[in-house]
């Protein structure tokens, strides 16, 4: 309650009895003005957390709110503290305050302190970690500074929190790392690594002397987004072939898919180099639209006549993607190799080109398909007057039968969308030239073109 009472000491001489002295007497006195408070800083922006001093005139109580309510009114969400004061204030806050001494109140203030943000000279944030790199160390970098986060354990994503300090004024770049091959050296180049984001600091600025909550995601996904992930084995390892992962569109083996749009997809997703070594390879695609895909591993090799193309798909068992989880999908390549010959009439030799495709599949209501997509070049031979040309590729799946079929280019005519669109179609007009069973052992088939 709103008091009005003002107090000033008046000495009295009152007497007690004999020889005793009179005692001290405290009336009113009207004159005295209300005490008078200030506050430092004022209200404005501040960075990080600020500690507000208040202060008076002379002795006297403060008391405020920051609930909006007026402290001078009700008790209730009021709180009262002896001048000087001080308080802590770690996010925007409005307080109204008073000082009173003696039943007399001062005018009531009104204040805003507005958070602009961490402290001056900071960049904070989290490093999002997919479980793809579960156990490996995670780093992140500012400019040429390096900051070890320790490992991500999984599964799921995990988030590694971290805070550059002391910075200055200016573009600041940030990109997180994932330690690839183990060896405990994070380089750009050789490991995984988050997209790079620019950052801009102005300590003259309290709104942009800081920044918060930045987040930078490495292999993994935005929550509106999903991520693929799995691993891609092999039988016998292929050295030095290039391996693709791709999330095909749910219709990219439809009849009317376009077989250049189909070819680029193939070769876009995830890459790495294979080696004669290692017999899986884990992968991940990130930031992938929800819906239906259909993953595709590819191997892109150089065969007798140029880049060979083997892939795995399964038109039958799509993924389904969800935005923010991870879903999985694993692959396994066979240990069979093909090769032979491709004889081609000469009547039937385009002038001026000498090049074709030779196309393996392999289709299964369980395993799905496999493609093997084996270019040629062809030669002249002399003793039989027809032109030849070896084809040879790796990776197909044992006892498994494949039907094969060679295809020319022509000056109307492109060998390798021709035999990309016969591949992927069981039902195509033109029949195989040859079905062709195969074990365990490599194979050797020659092939006579139309």
């Amino acid at each position: 309650m709103k008091r009005s009472l003002l107090v000033v000491v008046v000495a009295a001489l009152v007497s007690c009895g004999p020889g005793k002295p009179a005692p001290l007497v405290v009336v009113p006195d009207a004159t005295l003005p209300p005490p008078a408070s200030k506050v430092t800083p004022p209200p404005g922006p501040f960075n990080g957390t600020v500690e507000l001093t208040f202060e008076t005139d002379r002795p006297a109580t403060i008391f405020w709110s920051t609930d909006g309510s007026d402290p001078r009114l009700t008790t209730q969400g009021r709180t009262e503290g002896a001048s000087p004061l001080t308080l802590t204030l770690e996010a925007t806050t409005s307080i109204a305050w008073f000082a009173s001494e003696n039943g007399k109140d001062e005018e009531l203030h009104h204040g805003t302190w507005s958070r602009a943000g961490g402290p001056r000279g900071t960049i904070s944030g989290v490093v999002v970690v997919g479980s793809f790199l579960a156990g490996k160390d995670i780093a992140v970098t500012r400019n040429f500074q390096s900051l070890p986060l320790g490992r991500a354990m999984g599964p799921g994503q995990t988030e590694l929190p971290f805070v550059f300090e002391g910075l200055q004024s200016g573009p600041h770049r940030l990109m997180a790392l994932g330690d690839r091959n183990g060896d405990g050296v994070l380089l750009p180049v050789i490991d995984f690594t988050s997209s790079a984001l620019t950052v801009t600091l102005d300590l003259t600025d309290p709104y942009k002397a800081a920044a918060e909550g930045v987040r930078l995601y490495l292999e993994a996904s935005a929550p509106e987004l999903a991520t693929l992930q799995g691993t891609v084995n092999f039988v016998q390892p292929p050295g030095g072939q290039g391996l693709r992962i791709s999330a095909l569109s749910a219709d990219a083996f439809s009849s009317l898919a376009d077989p250049m749009a189909l070819l680029t997809q193939l070769q876009n997703g995830f890459q790495v180099l294979t080696n004669a070594t290692d017999r899986a390879y884990p992968y991940v695609i990130t930031d992938l639209k929800p819906g239906v895909v259909m993953p595709a591993p590819v191997l892109l090799g150089f065969g007798s006549g140029g880049l060979s193309m083997n892939f795995l798909a399964n038109p039958l068992r799509p993924v389904t993607l969800t935005a923010g989880t991870e879903s999985v999908a694993d692959f396994t390549f066979g240990p069979v190799a093909l090769s032979g010959t491709v004889s081609l009439p000469p009547t039937a030799m385009p002038t001026g080109l000498a090049y074709g495709v030779v196309a393996a599949r392999s289709s299964s209501l369980t395993d799905g398909l496999q493609v093997v997509l084996m270019p040629t070049l062809f030669a002249l031979d002399a003793a039989s007057m027809t032109y030849t040309g070896n084809y040879g590729g790796e990776a197909l799946r044992a006892n498994s039968t494949f039907a094969l079929r060679a295809f020319v280019s022509t000056s109307s005519m492109n060998a390798l969308t021709d035999a990309l669109t016969w591949a992927v179609n069981p039902f195509a007009a033109q029949p195989a030239q040859v079905m062709l069973p195969v074990g365990n052992a490599d194979v050797h088939q020659d092939l006579v073109a139309p």
